[in-house]
């Protein structure tokens, strides 16, 4: 049986489905709230699986809950902070075409159980990930959780890794800044056809402030923008294809 793309918004050709940015967290939701309503035996929440989304416009698809979610809106002030803002009125423009989002697990929970480590070594996981890299072959990969970029460097994913992006012209460093309060280690590490960023979990990341995400504004928002600018400036078609449900 062939594998599909697991992926939370639309897929518009010349813009997300190549070579565009690629935010990537641990695994699905699913909310306690959710849970307690499927527990009760509520019906489902209204879901569009036809509706055209971006990454930052999910109301189509999911209604008015998603303007709510605590993992989105958090990286939308962080896009701000960087100096790109995204626009949630329709489907918005080049930059928001040319996200995708997807999570390193095709398993749906409200929170790792045990060992983030192990979750996302596990062959099955390893095998989801890579095969969304080989189809998407992103320029820009974000990605929203420290433990990801750890499991990247073992020897052997990395090798595979490399293999669909080319060779590594830039090891992984990890960054951390002055700053009054809790300061995190944000992951930079860059090959021949991607560059990887690795930042703190947007909801569950204790102590963590926008004003320390936003220290590395002029680093992740370059990389930003050099995508953007790079799709700004190609012809692209702006029909979109049926992406699955987050």
């Amino acid at each position: 049986m062939a594998k599909e793309l697991n992926l939370a918004n639309s897929v518009f050709p010349g813009l997300n489905d190549k070579r565009g940015i690629l935010i990537c967290g641990y695994e699905w939701g699913f909310s306690l709230d959710d849970q307690r309503l499927f527990a009760a035996g509520n019906p489902a929440p209204f879901f569009d699986k036809y509706a055209e989304t971006t990454f930052s416009n999910k109301t189509p698809a999911h209604g008015d809950r998603a303007l709510g979610w605590r993992y989105d809106n958090r990286i939308h002030r962080w896009f701000e902070l960087w100096g790109n803002p995204l626009n949630r009125e329709g489907l918005g423009g080049v930059l928001e075409k040319c996200i995708v989002q997807t999570n390193w697990c095709n398993t749906e929970g409200h929170h790792i159980e045990g060992s983030y480590y192990a979750k996302l070594s596990d062959p099955a996981q390893v095998d989801n990930f890579l095969f969304h890299i080989s189809e998407l072959d992103p320029a820009l990969i974000i990605f929203m959780g420290s433990v990801m970029i750890d499991v990247l460097q073992n020897s052997s994913i990395l090798a595979r890794f490399s293999a669909i992006v080319g060779r590594e012209t830039n090891p992984l460093r990890k960054v951390q800044k002055e700053f009054p309060g809790r300061r995190f280690k944000v992951g930079f590490q860059s090959f021949q056809r991607c560059s990887v960023v690795s930042l703190p979990h947007p909801s569950s990341s204790r102590g963590l402030s926008d004003s320390y995400i936003a220290l590395f504004g002029d680093e992740i928002g370059n990389l930003i923008s050099s995508v953007r600018c790079a799709k700004s400036s190609s012809d692209s078609p702006n029909n979109s294809l049926q992406a699955r449900r987050p």
